[in-house]
C-alpha cells in the first residue's frame, strides 16, 4: 500500500471521539449551514467548532484553532511562531495580520561570522527569530466577540487531557529523532518516539496557555513568560532577549487585492506568497486554461512555466516593506508586467535552468505607477540580477480555514519554519527558526539580508476569494516551496476546470518553484502526461499520491445558497467540523 493511501485510511479509521459538551460534527469532508472549520488535525477543527457553537464569529474560532494547533500539532506551528491572517468580515471590513517573525537585534553578520554558517545554526537557539503568534492572536482578538479565556479552553483542555497520538504526529517525531533527543528529550516518551494510539500530553503547554488566557498576550513579550525565553536564551547561547519580545508588533493591514476570470481575490502582501499567488494567475489568465484538463501536459507545462517566473521575481523583488526602501509589489502584480513576463513562455519547449536565475528574471519596477507593457518593453531593455544562494523551504507550516454561519471568513497560516523549529522547548512550546529564511551572506540590494527587526520571507498565501462581492472560496495550505504551486492547481482546478472542492483538493500535484530543476509530481498523472512533458524537455521526478511533501490544503467552499462544505487536508489526516450535525458527507 502506498505511504500516504496508508496515512490516509488510518486517519477514516480515528474518526469516531470522545462526546463533548457541545454539538459538533467532524469529518474528512463535511456540510452544513451554521459555519464550518478545516484544520490540519480534526481536534483543532472540533475546537473551533466548538467557539463557534457557543456564538463565537469566525474570528473566535479561527484564534481557537490557532492555540489548539499548537497542542495536536507542535511541529507544525505554536506560540513560538509566526504567520499570516486575512479576515473577509460580513460587514464588508477586510484585515491581514501580519504576524510574521522578526530578527532580534543581535542577529547580526558580523555576530553570524562568529557563530558559524547559518545553517550550522539553524538547529539551535539562535536560529530562533522573535515569535509572532501571540501578538496575532492579540491583534485578531479586536475583530473577535468573546474572551481569551474562553478561546483558550479548548487547547488547555487538550494539553491538560491529551490526546491519542495519530499517524502524521508519529511520523514527524521519528522524523525529528534525532533533533529532539539533542534538544527536547522531555518532549519523547522515554527518550522515544511517539506512536500511534498512544496518549500524549503537555501540562507545561497547558501551564503556558493558562498563563496567557489570564493575563492576555503581554504575558508573553513581557512577563514571566518573556523572562523565561530570556532565561533559556542566555543559558543556551541564542540571540533573543526580553528586549527583542517588548519591542515586537503584529501589523494589522489591508489585504492586497488581485483577480482572475472574474473572481476576486484576497491575499496578505509582502513578505509572504500571496503576491506571487497573484502574478502567476496574472500569467494564466492570458491562456484559455478551460480548454485544456487537470491532466493535459500543456497545462502543466503553461503553469510550471508561469510559476518559475513569478518565483524567479519573488526571489529577487519581494521582502519585508517595513524595512525594505523599494518593494516593487505593485509592479509584480500588476495585469501589465504579466504581459511582459507571459511572452517569455515557450509553448513548445520547457526553459532551461541554466539560465533561470539570469536572463528570466524580470523587473516589475516601472510597472509600479500603472505603465503600460507596451511602453516599458519599447522603453528599455530589461535588466537582470543574480540574487545568490536558492533556499528551499521545508515542508512544515499549517493552515486552516474558517466561515461562520454569518459569513465571516479567516484564512490562516502558522509556522514554526521546520518541523520541530530549531527543535529547543521552552515552557512546553517549540522554539521557530525562521533566522534561516535569510540570506546567510550579504548580497547587495537583497530584501532578504539579515537585519535586527526585519521580517525574514516566506511562502504562505492564506487567501479568501469572491465572486460578485460573495465569499466563495477560503483557502491555503502548508509545503514549503509548494505551497504557491498548490494554492494555484487548487484555483486553476475549481474555476478554469470547474472541479468541485474536494475534487480540485484531491487531484494529484506538482510543483512550480525555482529552486527545483524538475517538475515534481504526485504518480496519478496519466503515463502519456509525463512522456509528453520529458518530450518538451522538462525533467520529472514522481512521487507517490498523495503525499506529504505537497502540503495539506484545509479549504472551505460556499455555495449560493449558503451550504458550507468543508475539506480537510487528505495529506496529513486533517478534519472539518461544524457546529451542528448538517449533512455529514462520507
Amino acid at each position: 500500500m502506498k505511504r500516504g493511501t496508508a496515512w490516509f485510511l488510518i486517519g477514516l479509521c480515528c474518526w469516531c471521539m470522545a462526546p463533548a459538551a457541545f454539538s459538533v460534527t467532524v469529518a474528512p469532508i463535511l456540510q452544513s449551514k451554521s459555519g464550518m472549520v478545516t484544520a490540519a488535525h480534526p481536534l483543532a477543527a472540533k475546537a473551533g467548532a466548538e467557539i463557534l457553537e457557543q456564538g463565537g464569529n469566525a474570528v473566535d474560532a479561527a484564534i481557537a484553532v490557532s492555540l489548539a494547533l499548537g497542542v495536536v500539532e507542535p511541529y507544525a506551528s505554536g506560540l513560538g511562531g509566526e504567520g499570516y491572517m486575512v479576515a473577509v468580515m460580513a460587514d464588508g471590513r477586510e484585515v491581514a495580520i501580519d504576524f510574521r517573525s522578526t530578527a532580534p537585534a543581535m542577529a547580526t553578520y558580523a555576530n553570524l561570522e562568529k557563530a558559524g554558517k547559518l545553517s550550522e545554526i539553524r538547529y539551535t537557539p539562535k536560529g530562533f527569530c522573535v515569535a509572532g503568534v501571540p501578538a496575532g492572536i492579540g491583534k485578531a482578538l479586536e475583530l473577535a466577540s468573546l474572551p481569551l479565556g474562553d478561546l483558550a479552553a479548548p487547547a488547555i483542555r487538550l494539553a491538560e487531557e491529551g490526546f491519542e497520538v495519530n499517524q502524521t504526529f508519529s511520523s514527524v517525531n521519528m522524523d525529528r529523532w534525532e533533533i529532539l533527543s539533542e534538544n527536547a528529550p522531555a518532549f519523547l516518551n522515554e527518550e522515544m518516539p511517539w506512536a500511534v494510539g498512544e496518549t500524549f500530553r503537555n501540562p507545561a503547554l497547558g501551564k503556558t496557555l493558562r498563563i496567557i488566557a489570564e493575563n492576555g498576550v503581554d504575558a508573553f513579550y513581557n512577563g514571566e513568560l518573556a523572562d523565561s525565553l530570556e532565561h533559556f536564551m542566555q543559558e543556551n547561547g541564542g540571540w533573543a532577549r526580553k528586549s527583542d519580545l517588548q519591542a515586537y508588533r503584529a501589523l494589522v493591514k489591508k489585504p492586497i487585492k488581485g483577480s482572475y476570470r472574474g473572481y476576486e481575490i484576497s491575499v496578505p502582501g509582502s513578505p509572504v506568497g500571496g503576491p506571487r499567488v497573484l502574478a502567476t494567475l496574472n500569467i494564466l489568465e492570458h491562456f484559455n486554461m478551460a480548454l485544456l484538463s487537470w491532466d493535459d501536459p500543456l497545462a502543466i507545462h503553461l503553469m510550471q512555466e508561469a510559476m518559475i517566473l513569478t518565483s524567479l521575481d519573488q526571489r529577487r523583488w519581494l521582502g519585508d516593506p517595513e524595512t525594505n526602501s523599494y518593494i516593487p509589489e505593485k509592479g509584480y502584480v500588476s495585469k501589465d508586467y504579466a504581459r511582459q513576463r507571459m511572452m517569455m513562455i515557450d509553448l513548445g519547449k520547457a526553459s532551461n535552468p541554466e539560465t533561470w536565475h539570469g536572463e528570466r528574471v524580470g523587473d516589475p519596477g516601472p510597472y509600479e505607477n500603472g505603465a503600460s507593457y507596451v511602453d516599458v518593453m519599447l522603453e528599455a531593455e530589461r535588466k537582470t540580477v543574480i540574487e545568490g544562494e536558492i533556499q528551499d523551504p521545508p515542508p512544515s507550516t499549517t493552515h486552516f480555514s474558517v466561515v461562520d454561519k454569518a459569513g465571516n471568513a479567516v484564512a490562516w497560516t502558522q509556522t514554526i519554519s521546520s518541523f520541530f523549529g530549531t527543535g529547543n522547548m521552552v515552557d512546553g512550546y517549540f522554539l521557530n527558526n525562521e533566522l534561516g529564511n535569510f540570506k546567510s551572506q550579504p548580497v547587495e540590494d537583497s530584501p532578504i539580508n539579515m537585519e535586527p527587526g526585519r521580517r525574514p520571507r516566506t511562502t504562505i498565501a492564506p487567501l479568501v476569494v469572491r465572486k460578485d462581492g460573495q465569499v466563495r472560496w477560503v483557502i491555503g495550505s502548508p509545503g514549503g516551496g509548494r505551497i504557491g504551486s498548490t494554492i494555484i492547481e487548487i484555483l486553476v482546478n475549481v474555476i478554469d476546470f470547474d472541479m468541485s472542492l474536494e475534487n480540485a483538493v484531491r487531484a494529484p500535484k506538482f510543483s512550480g518553484y525555482d529552486a527545483y530543476r524538475e517538475i515534481q509530481l504526485e504518480d496519478d498523472f496519466p503515463q502519456a502526461t509525463i512522456d509528453f512533458l520529458l518530450a518538451l524537455g522538462h525533467e520529472v521526478k514522481r512521487y507517490e499520491h498523495p503525499d506529504l511533501f505537497f502540503g495539506g490544503p484545509n479549504v472551505i467552499a460556499v455555495d449560493d445558497d449558503g451550504m458550507l462544505t468543508g475539506v480537510g487536508s487528505i495529506r496529513r489526516l486533517g478534519g472539518a467540523a461544524a457546529p451542528d450535525n448538517q449533512g455529514n458527507k462520507d
